[in-house]
């Protein structure tokens, strides 16, 4: 039997040009580690208010457990203003102050987390000194720490950055993420291939980093191997959760067996098919995949 994945951090409201959509980086690749066969669930926070209630209710349609999402009195339900370019690439208005800021730790799930194959956090629920307390205490837990870096200005600090990638087995990034942390590090060197394995060595704990390129494909990158595989050409809608479902894919595949290579290549087909989608949370229609 499968060992659950945990995610940690934001839940909320995307309000999209076509309508809104429940959101946040983590809950996306909840749903995607699910849809792809390994068990998972979700440490949050709503508010009490009526976006929170119909957040819990999205979530649990999509087949999603809330029971780690806690919902507190003192400040709203996360929205996320999203700009969809001509092109599908998209830009966020993140609210500040709102419930995920303020996630609570308990004793209880830091259980579940011990016991949990992966648990899987990324940058933004970090920005606060609440959350990101709870999520410090939270890796002590796990065996398994999978940093889904996922950059969002103006909410991150090199220090803190740094100081979670030291802490996690799994490290996941993008173009862009991959050559400010290279900036940071003062790496020079250009190549994917050699920046990859050079980045890891900085770090002890670290055991692989899994690289997207958009249209342009993946790389992996553990102690012992390298592979990469090729993008694949589709009409894009927009490109939330594209990257969240391609992390959720390769864990999931991963978890049950697969070589890196064949994960890296299931991650590519889905997260295409999500990117030709509205949203991060598209049904899995396996004829359309």
């Amino acid at each position: 039997m499968l060992k659950p994945a945990i995610c940690f951090g934001e839940v909320l409201w995307d309000n999209l040009p076509s309508g809104r959509k429940v959101g946040g980086a983590p809950l996306n690749v909840c749903y995607h580690l699910i849809k792809n066969g390994l068990p998972a669930m979700i440490i949050s926070q709503v508010g009490q208010d009526l976006n929170g209630g119909k957040l819990l209710e999205e979530i649990k349609k999509l087949g999603i457990n809330s029971s780690y999402i806690f919902e507190t009195a003192d400040v709203p339900t996360s929205t996320v203003e999203v700009q969809v370019a001509a092109n599908g690439q998209v830009s966020y208005e993140i609210v500040e102050q709102v419930a995920w800021d303020y996630i609570p730790f308990d004793a209880e799930i830091a259980e579940t987390v011990q016991q949990a194959s992966a648990f899987v956090f990324g940058s933004l629920a970090a920005r606060s000194p609440i959350s990101r307390e709870t999520l410090l205490q939270y890796i002590q837990y796990t065996p398994w720490p999978v940093f889904d870096i996922n950059l969002r200005r103006p909410f991150f600090d090199e220090h803190l950055i740094i100081d979670l990638i030291g802490r996690s087995k799994t490290l996941k990034l993008n173009e862009e993420e991959l050559h400010i942390v290279a900036n940071w590090l003062q790496l020079e060197e250009k190549q994917t291939d050699i920046l990859l394995p050079t980045l890891l060595s900085h770090f002890p704990d670290l055991e692989e980093i899994i690289y997207t390129k958009g249209p342009e494909g993946a790389s992996y990158c553990n102690r012992k191997e390298q592979c990469s595989v090729p993008g694949l050409v589709v009409k894009v809608k927009d490109t939330v959760g594209s990257g969240d479902s391609f992390l959720g894919t390769f864990l999931a595949k991963r978890a049950q067996g697969a070589s890196a290579q064949d994960a890296l290549t299931a991650a590519i087909q889905i997260s295409a098919y999500v990117a030709s989608c509205d949203g991060a949370c598209p049904p899995y229609p396996n004829e359309n995949i």
